[in-house]
């Protein structure tokens, strides 16, 4: 069982008992008499969805280590501030208790963060010349991603970069603050 699992399980048993509590008891009780359970409960449901979503959008997200990391850190923070998904992700964990459709939002905000950073991780895109058969046709190769570009698309295709030609493309950094 990976961690975005352990984290959906866990999260799925918390939003299970606050279902459970909302639709037992009267919402004055909650907030008096249970006051200090119930917001016991709903700050293990705030850690738990903390940790799943960071799990699912930020685990294993790219960043380019020439860059400044403050600045691609604040980047990321806008971008998570005017997608307006955290919203969105309070929602369903209060109104509908739905792990699966906070996992859909979570995707959705990863795939902004990744957007949002690749001019940075596009620094490291290349050519890549194999010196030993300069017949072959150059790859469009990142060497942050270790991917290539084939017709359209980026492809895991890590290279020994051992023996080959890397050409970079003169970067226009004042566009993407640097």
């Amino acid at each position: 069982m990976n961690k975005i699992e352990e984290y959906e399980g866990s999260l799925q048993k918390l939003l299970s008992v606050l279902k459970k509590n909302r639709d037992a008891v009267d919402k004055q009780l909650l907030n008096t008499i249970y006051k200090q359970a119930y917001d016991d409960l709903l700050r293990q449901i705030n850690q738990a969805a903390t940790a799943y979503v960071h799990e699912v959008t930020l685990r294993g997200l790219v960043l380019n280590p020439d860059i400044p990391f403050d600045t691609q850190v604040n980047v990321l923070n806008q971008t998570i501030e005017q997608s307006g998904i955290m919203l969105e992700m309070g929602k369903v964990l209060s109104e509908t208790y739905d792990v699966e459709k906070l996992h859909q939002l979570a995707l959705q905000l990863r795939e902004k963060l990744e957007l949002a950073l690749w001019p940075y991780i596009n620094l490291q895109t290349c050519l890549v010349a194999d010196l030993f058969d300069l017949e072959k046709e150059p790859v469009i190769y990142n060497t942050l991603t270790q991917q290539i570009y084939v017709n359209g698309v980026w492809v895991d295709h890590p290279i020994d970069l051992q023996g080959n030609l890397l050409v970079y493309a003169k970067q226009d950094t004042d566009n993407i603050g640097i």
